[in-house]
């Protein structure tokens, strides 16, 4: 079967910003879908961390992840990058295979 270079972004963030990153991504060239998801904890360099005890999950964080055409990447990054280096998070770009390039 017949696969396709992309670009995957994973962008670790806080809960309460996900609404403007997703707007964000939405309005931007070359991203045509996005995938959210509750991280439920994980250890950094402020120690460790988990969504136990939180009543509504409003601290917690969550992970989003698009993938682009190699040409949309530096776009979408430099944008993605000045919203999350503002905030508690991280961006980690790693080249994939596609089967259905059409979708991306």
């Amino acid at each position: 079967m017949q696969t396709h270079s992309k670009v995957r972004l994973d962008i670790l963030i806080e809960q309460l910003a996900v609404p403007r990153l997703a707007a964000m991504l939405d309005s931007l060239r070359g991203v045509n879908g996005y995938t959210i998801l509750p991280v439920q904890g994980g250890s950094g360099l402020n120690g460790i961390w988990t969504r136990d005890g939180q009543v509504a999950g409003a601290e917690g964080m969550m992970m989003l992840w698009c993938i682009l055409d190699r040409h949309h990447k530096d776009t979408v990054l430099e944008a993605v990058f000045g919203f999350v280096n503002e905030r508690a998070g991280l961006i980690t770009v790693s080249d994939v295979k596609v089967v259905r390039a059409d979708k991306f």
